[in-house]
């Protein structure tokens, strides 16, 4: 089971150019069904029945998993199964007779344009850490890249003469985000006055570096988000992703093509942008509620 498992992993690496945050959720779902069947004494595959399965959700069920979660975990198992019925491991998918669970679903939470402004003005530019931080910060939102993107940037993904990034180096992924001037200007002051002085390998590729010379973590920058947030005084729950939402409601907000959007953000499918237009749709409601004056003398 593991070696199969190991492959699989492999596969959406190499083959899927599965995402860094998708792939933790990949791994930690059949890692999850992986203790549950040996817990039953299923120690192969082949030997998993559609029955297993649904005993299976039923037990994270049990456990008082969310419905986004079990939603979550049978998607993966759908795409592992399709995956082993393609390299004939298996002769049929167990999981095509389960039927999804209807999660609800919540819209993002995004900034207005002055909380976006108070956050990325937060780092001290006369330091190292600071010069390096406001670069990040202004980076993630001027492209509405993942966070797991922006920590995987290397120099030569990097042209600031022109003002854009090159994302992915999977030829059918591969795509341009432009950056805007202040976000240029921010990682020239990084790459001149803060990087050399993180560096401690010339051999160092990683664009952006912690204390230690080494690549920013995903820990690490989401506590730089958080300190950040509490620093600006913002009461709502910032993480990185909180940026990428912002960038794709606000270039919504302001008039972009969704089809642009799509393209800049990385998404597959133009469902997953259509949140945002949905954002904006609920956001003018209920400001027409509360402000035209006949929607208001209706509600009193």
């Amino acid at each position: 089971m593991e070696r199969t498992y190991m492959n699989f992993c492999n596969y959406l690496m190499t083959k899927k150019s599965t995402s860094a945050n998708t792939l933790s959720s990949y791994q930690r779902d059949l890692r999850q069904l992986m203790i549950y069947l040996q817990t039953k004494n299923i120690t192969a595959w082949t030997d998993v029945s559609d029955e297993d399965l649904r005993q299976y959700f039923a037990s994270l069920k049990k456990a008082k998993k969310s419905d986004a979660t079990i939603s979550r975990s049978m998607s993966t198992m759908r795409c592992f199964f399709k995956y082993l019925v393609s390299k004939k491991i298996m002769p049929a998918n167990p999981m095509a007779g389960i039927r999804g669970l209807k999660a609800e679903a919540r819209l993002p939470e995004v900034l207005t344009s002055e909380e976006v402004e108070l956050l990325l003005w937060q780092p001290d530019i006369l330091t190292v850490k600071g010069i390096r931080d406001k670069a990040m910060l202004e980076v993630l939102y001027a492209s509405g890249i993942r966070a797991s993107e922006l920590l995987s940037l290397k120099l030569t993904d990097v042209n600031l003469d022109v003002g854009y990034l090159m994302m992915n180096h999977h030829e059918e992924k591969e795509r341009i985000v432009p950056l805007y001037s202040l976000a240029v200007q921010a990682l020239r002051n990084y790459l001149a006055e803060s990087r050399p002085q993180l560096t401690k390998s010339a051999k160092e590729n990683t664009l952006f570096l912690n204390t230690n010379g080494q690549p920013m973590t995903r820990q690490g920058f989401w506590k730089l988000v958080k300190y950040y947030t509490a620093a600006a005084k913002i009461e709502k729950d910032i993480t990185p992703k909180t940026l990428r939402h912002s960038f794709a409601a606000h270039l919504l907000e302001n008039g972009a093509d969704i089809n642009m959007v799509k393209d800049m953000m990385g998404h597959s499918s133009i469902t997953s942008t259509k949140v945002y237009a949905k954002l904006l749709k609920t956001k003018y409601l209920s400001t027409y509620e509360h402000c035209h004056p006949r929607a208001v003398k209706a509600g009193e």
